[in-house]
């Protein structure tokens, strides 16, 4: 088959969330099938990078998308219209003529849009089957979000919310084909047309490991300037870390990620806190922890830090949202616990129970090479593309 991605931002090899989604699945599905990538971008992209994509694409179209362009664009188109403002914010005439340029050059068997925000750029493409990777239900993201937002940012999200609603219905009645990464987004979404496509680690890469690790570290990963992730770590900072620490006073807790926003960096350097802002080798950080958290209470998806824990052999507590989506069975391949004080009690035990913290990660890795391999996100993706070319003709 001949497949054009279609992206709101460019698919390092070394990210998470949509990105790694696309670039994943534009690795796998090379090996039997020819690529062509068009990706706007709203951040420099490096030479070694589109290396990286481009050996496994026929071709890759870039379009820079200027942070003043898109504000610009949100000001001035948002408020005459009831789209959502991601679409506005998105929105590039270069783009548009250059996926039509790359439209009229070839003849592709199917469209891969990736994300809302993505939509407006294939919703009149008809001559060409279109499935959707919606990658979750961004209005339910909004809604939880909304919980812990001030005031006024509640108020801009109620508005959002509405808009990317009706948006979303809107597009379960366009596209044949869409789907999410995880069963909770699916019945959020309440379309038959929606499926599931579930999210996976690079097993590879998230090599397990058993031996090497450090005493008393506990490490959460992830984008430290993506909203859900600032929020599990201040509410695991001020609510949990401190019981735990009187428990274990030589504990350390390591944040690691790209991009600290400031409510994290006021963290570091007390109570045994480090902030190490992006990392080389994020696998290398999990594996030399003692075990790892994710307390995340807001959000969407999943969660690729569970996987990427469990993908390592790093034994994990995680709330029961963290684990939405993946289904981690607790006590068996992590734990599960919502308040504060369970949190703290699962880290306590985890932590003066070695034995168990084995038994925890064996299963985990096992799970994770049963239940979450891109080949086999690849192989769902191909009989997506098949039932939509056979809607089509």
């Amino acid at each position: 088959m001949k497949i054009c991605f279609v992206t709101p931002r460019f698919p390092y090899p070394t990210t998470k969330g949509d990105k790694l989604r696309v670039y994943q699945a534009i690795k796998h599905l090379s090996r039997d099938h020819q690529i062509t990538l068009v990706a706007a971008t709203d951040e420099p992209v490096g030479e070694a990078d589109v290396a990286a994509v481009s050996r496994f694409c026929h071709r890759v179209e870039i379009v820079p998308v200027p942070r003043l362009q898109s504000l610009t664009s949100v000001a001035l188109r948002a408020p005459f219209s009831a789209r959502p403002l991601q679409t506005h914010f998105y929105d590039s005439a270069t783009l548009r003529e250059r996926l039509a340029a790359v439209l009229a050059d070839d003849r592709f068997d199917v469209i891969h849009a990736s994300l809302i925000r993505i939509l407006p750029y294939v919703w009149d493409v008809r001559d060409v089957p279109v499935v959707v990777d919606l990658m979750d239900a961004f209005s339910r993201s909004i809604a939880l979000r909304k919980r812990t937002a001030s005031p006024m940012l509640r108020w801009a999200y109620e508005i959002e919310e509405r808009r990317v609603a009706a948006y979303e219905r809107a597009a379960c009645e366009r596209f044949p084909l869409l789907f999410v990464c995880a069963e909770v987004d699916r019945l959020a979404l309440r379309a038959r047309n929606v499926s599931v496509i579930r999210t996976c680690a690079d097993l590879d890469a998230f090599e397990y490991r058993r031996d090497g690790r450090e005493d008393e570290l506990v490490v959460m990963t992830g984008n430290m300037g993506y909203q859900p992730n600032v929020d599990a770590v201040n509410w695991f900072a001020k609510k949990v870390w401190p019981q735990v620490r009187v428990a274990r006073p030589r504990l350390r807790f390591r944040i690691v990620g790209l991009r600290p926003a400031r409510t994290i960096r006021a963290l570091a350097g007390a109570n045994g806190i480090e902030v190490t802002g992006a990392v080389r080798d994020v696998a290398a950080e999990l594996q030399r922890a003692t075990l790892s958290v994710c307390p995340m209470r807001v959000g969407s998806g999943m969660q690729i830090k569970v996987l990427e824990s469990m993908a390592t052999g790093t034994p994990m507590v995680a709330t029961s949202f963290g684990n939405e989506g993946i289904e981690a069975l607790p006590g068996v391949e992590l734990e599960i616990a919502d308040d504060p004080q369970a949190f703290a009690g699962a880290v306590l035990g985890l932590l003066s129970d070695p034995v168990r913290r084995g038994k925890l990660a064996a299963a985990a890795r096992i799970s994770s090479e049963t239940n979450f391999t891109w080949s086999a996100h690849a192989a769902l993706l191909e009989k997506t593309y098949r039932r939509a070319i056979a809607f089509h003709t």
